[in-house]
């Protein structure tokens, strides 16, 4: 549920230990650095389908931001549906014991849950690491202001 009355959520998906994966928390890192709104909050999340579902729960908005791995140039931003995000993310939101994050978002619907109307979804190109690190590649580590930009604008698009 939101927290102090925002009515926005930017989530940082990934796992920051896992290279690459962790450029959804760093992009949200940045932009709560360059943001002041208190109707804005901001959350860096290790999970998918029905849990992340579930954070979403009365917001208006929800931006997210997720590497990505549908074979583009490294580094490279796209703009998606919660469907194409759960395609293509690079640590897949969904499992055996798990549903989609746009399957959740349906049976959450349906069950009558307050969920947000507008979703948001920015994909990061990453490399699919295994080992563990906390550095990212350069490309991603390039992208980030690029990344960053992005989801600003959209932040100020929306409350123009």
């Amino acid at each position: 549920m939101s927290k102090g009355g925002a009515t926005t959520l930017v989530i940082g998906l990934g796992n920051p230990i896992l290279g690459d994966d962790g450029v959804g928390w760093r992009v949200a890192e940045a932009v709560k650095a360059r943001l002041g709104d208190a109707n804005i909050e901001i959350l860096c999340l290790s999970l998918g389908g029905l849990a992340l579902m579930e954070h979403l729960a009365g917001y208006r908005r929800v931006i997210i931001i997720d590497a990505m791995s549908s074979g583009a140039p490294i580094g490279n931003l796209r703009r998606m549906t919660t469907k194409e995000m759960d395609d293509h993310s690079v640590q897949h939101t969904a499992s055996v014991h798990d549903l989609s994050l746009a399957t959740a978002l349906a049976l959450g619907r349906e069950l009558g849950l307050d969920l947000p109307g507008e979703i948001q979804v920015l994909g990061v190109e990453a490399k699919v690491e295994l080992d563990f690190g906390e550095t990212l590649s350069a490309a991603v580590a390039a992208a980030i202001p690029a990344a960053t930009a992005a989801v600003l604008a959209w932040l100020y698009a929306q409350t123009a």
